[in-house]
């Protein structure tokens, strides 16, 4: 239907609009992709990941890496909306696979954590037991996840976790930081009767 084409062809000139405006640094053209497409990729994240924090999070991945690479798309082998699809489906598979690497590891570390030296303290974690930990691990973002892996299982610095990530350092710091307020938060009393806990934890990481 000639109608139906012409609209078709119209939005995806609007989509390559919006993405030029995100190359220039337009906040607002991430906005309104958002609005566009958000719902759509919410819908295939759920399908691939199973649930709706992982979902939410591919889609706040996906918009990222838009605002980080959408120099990066390439009009001449197709719309911007199968791009963004793919973006959605690789962070989404990415994501369990990430999962499933995390839950392997959770079973079979003894979980007496490791904290790097401009962290935590370590001793607070020492009587932390492997079921009680790994629960609340369970409860994590998957961006929360990845960080405090990075900071306790691989031993790296704040620094290292900002460099490995590719993000800002206050930003592995405020991820680190939620990570450990929100495991204080499900352990309860098995972390608050640790020596130094509630000091370490909540402020050491500013």
């Amino acid at each position: 239907m000639p109608e139906a084409d012409e609209a078709q062809a119209e939005r995806r000139a609007q989509d390559r609009a919006l993405l030029e405006r995100i190359v220039a640094r337009d906040e607002r053209a991430v906005e309104e992709l958002y609005l566009r497409y958000s719902g759509a990729l919410y819908s295939l994240a759920y399908q691939v990941t199973g649930g709706e924090r992982f979902a939410q999070d591919v889609v706040q991945e996906t918009f990222v890496a838009v605002w980080k690479d959408a120099f990066r798309f390439d009009p001449s082998k197709g719309a911007v909306s199968p791009w963004l699809f793919s973006l959605a489906r690789h962070k989404a598979i990415d994501l369990v696979r990430r999962e499933a690497n995390v839950r392997k590891r959770t079973a079979d570390v003894d979980l007496e954590l490791e904290m790097a030296n401009d962290n935590v303290d370590d001793e607070a974690w020492a009587s932390i037991r492997r079921d009680k930990v790994r629960l609340a691990i369970a409860e994590l973002t998957p961006l929360q996840r990845e960080a405090l892996e990075l900071a306790f299982f691989n031993g790296l610095t704040h620094v290292e976790v900002a460099e490995y990530l590719s993000i800002p350092l206050g930003t592995a710091k405020t991820r680190i930081r939620s990570a450990l307020l929100r495991l204080r938060e499900l352990l309860g009393d098995s972390v608050a009767e640790l020596p130094g806990v509630p000091g370490s934890m909540a402020g050491g990481l500013v």
